[in-house]
């Protein structure tokens, strides 16, 4: 009986299949993240979401996105956040890093009524 309770405890520990944060705008324009893409096993979905004022809001807005990978190499690109369909917007699907660990990622936007960004990390094994 011992045994079958710690098994049901230990795959109880597993991590979560997804993460979500969020940062609130200071006034920066910038979302800091950190991405935990340690396990090898998986793959890895990014996805945006964020907060708008509805009254204010484009339907869409420029973003720059920057990923430096544990080592310290950085990546970076241009993308149009379309609001206008979803405010959650996929960014990387079936993702496998060039290195595994602890990224960085940050994303630079400004729009009007920008209360935030955040970012969903999924795993799928």
């Amino acid at each position: 009986m011992l045994g079958v309770l710690l098994l049901c405890w230990v795959a109880g520990c597993k991590r979560p299949v997804s993460t979500e944060q969020f940062v609130f705008d200071d006034g920066s324009g910038q979302f800091d993240f950190t991405v935990d893409m340690s396990d090898s096993l998986c793959t890895y979905d990014l996805s945006f979401y964020t907060r708008l004022e509805s009254r204010l809001s484009p339907p869409g807005f420029p973003i720059r996105v920057y990923m430096t990978s544990p080592s310290g190499a950085v990546y970076s690109e241009t993308l149009f956040y379309d609001a206008s369909v979803s405010l959650v917007v996929p960014y990387r699907a079936g993702l496998e890093p060039v290195e595994y660990g602890l990224w960085q990622l940050s994303v630079r936007a400004r729009a009007e009524g920008l209360k935030g960004m955040g970012l969903i990390c999924g795993r799928t094994y």
